[in-house]
C-alpha cells in the first residue's frame, strides 16, 4: 500500500486490543528497500513484505528496528534469511548486525535517517527521522489511534514525557507509527499526547485524595470504562505515574499503600 512516493505499508494480520488493527511494517526506499519493523512472525506476513517490495522493484536491503517486542522483530529472521539483509537495531536487541545509539545516522541507497533514542514505551526505543521530508517513524512512542503502555521499568514515565518533548521540538512532522493510521499532523498528536498523559495525572491525584491507596484501587477508578483484560496494563502504566509522582516528591509509598506527600 503505498503512503507517500518511496513509503509503503504492510499491515500485519495480527489485530487484538495491544495491537490495534495489527502491526505497521514500512518499505522506504525505490532501488534499495529499508523495512521499518518487519512485524510478528507470520509467514503471510513476510510474503506480504516480499509481495510489496517486487511491486516496487527493488530489493530489500536492511532492516531497522524501533524496539524489540515480538509484534515489530517476530519476522526479523524470515526476512533476513529470504533477502540477506542487514539488521540496525536499538541496545540490547540480539538479532541485530549492527547497534544503533542516539544521533547515529543510517544512509542506505537515496534515503537518510536520523536516530532520535526515545525510551518509555520500551527501554532501547528507537525512532527514525527522514528530516528531508519530515518523516518520522515512531514505532511505539506514539499510535495513530489510542494510547500507549508503558515500560515497566523504573522512571518509565519520566523518560517517556521526555522523549515525547524531544520529537515535539523537531516542529512539523508526519508520524508513521507502529500501529494505527499515519498521522499528516504529528505536533497535533504529540501534544495530544502530553494532554492525555497530564489527565493521567490528575485522575491518580484525584483518586489518591479520595481515599484509593494500592495500584488496584486506583486502575477501579480511573480506568472504570476500560475492558477488564487490559487491567494488568493499566496497572503498568498507573505504576509508572506513581512513580513519577513520587520522584516529585509529590506522592510517597510506604510499602503497603500510597498516598499524596
Amino acid at each position: 500500500m503505498v503512503i507517500f512516493p518511496g513509503v509503503r505499508k504492510v499491515l500485519a494480520p495480527n489485530p487484538s486490543f495491544m495491537t490495534g488493527r495489527g502491526t505497521n511494517t514500512f518499505l522506504v526506499g525505490t532501488d534499495n528497500l529499508i523495512v521499518v519493523d518487519p512485524g510478528p512472525d507470520i509467514p503471510a506476513h513476510v510474503e506480504a513484505i516480499l509481495t510489496e517490495a517486487a511491486e516496487v522493484g527493488g530489493r530489500i536491503v536492511a532492516i531497522l528496528i524501533t524496539h524489540d517486542h515480538p509484534d515489530h522483530v517476530g519476522a526479523v529472521a524470515a526476512l533476513r534469511e529470504r533477502t540477506g539483509s542487514r539488521v540496525f537495531g536499538p541496545a540490547g536487541f540480539t538479532g541485530a548486525d549492527q547497534i544503533l545509539g542516539d544521533g547515529d545516522g543510517v544512509h542506505l541507497g537515496d534515503v537518510s535517517f536520523r536516530v532520535i533514542a526515545t525510551p518509555g514505551h520500551a527501554d532501547s526505543h528507537l525512532c527514525y527521522w527522514i528530516e528531508a521530508e519530515r518523516y518520522l517513524f515512531s514505532g511505539d512512542l506514539i499510535a495513530g489511534h489510542g494510547t500507549v503502555v508503558l515500560s515497566a521499568a523504573p522512571g518509565s514515565l519520566t523518560r517517556y514525557l521526555a522523549s515525547l518533548q524531544r520529537v515535539a521540538r523537531l516542529g512539523s512532522l508526519t508520524l508513521l507509527p507502529g500501529h494505527g493510521p499515519v498521522v499528516l499532523d504529528g505536533p497535533a498528536k504529540i501534544q495530544e499526547y502530553l494532554d492525555h498523559r497530564a489527565l493521567r495525572e490528575r485522575q491518580i491525584i484525584g483518586a489518591l485524595s479520595e481515599g484509593a491507596a494500592t495500584v488496584d484501587e486506583i486502575v477501579r477508578r480511573v480506568y472504570a470504562e476500560t475492558p477488564p483484560q487490559l487491567f494488568d496494563m493499566a496497572a503498568q502504566n498507573v505504576r509508572a505515574h506513581l512513580e513519577h509522582l513520587e520522584s516529585q516528591g509529590r506522592a510517597k509509598f510506604d510499602g503497603d499503600a500510597w498516598e499524596l506527600a
